[in-house]
């Protein structure tokens, strides 16, 4: 049996997101999905909070590319460029805003 790995449960956890929103993302409903006992999960996160936590790190992580700014960056052009992308991260999910 393959061992259970945080970030094939956060990968799990954002595309179940994505199919039935953060009111439709269970613990139960993701240990489903990835084929173990729901108390699995709870190895790697505390709570479902922490798992939450998780994905907004994983998004922003994944989307939010404008979050330092660039060389030739003045501090207008570097805050709208860091707005709008840490809002295209949030939009990229369902119930990511």
């Amino acid at each position: 049996m393959t061992k259970l790995q945080p970030n094939t449960v956060i990968r799990a956890a954002l595309d179940l997101l994505n199919e039935v929103g953060v009111d439709g993302l269970t613990t139960r409903k993701l240990a489903e999905r990835l084929g173990v006992q729901q108390p699995a999960l709870y190895w790697h996160f505390r709570n479902k909070r922490a798992l939450l936590d998780a994905l907004a790190e994983a998004m922003l992580a994944e989307n939010h590319t404008h979050s330092v700014p660039r060389a030739d960056d003045d501090w207008r052009s570097f805050l709208i460029g860091n707005a709008r992308s840490f809002r295209q991260a949030l939009l990229a999910y369902r119930d990511g805003a």
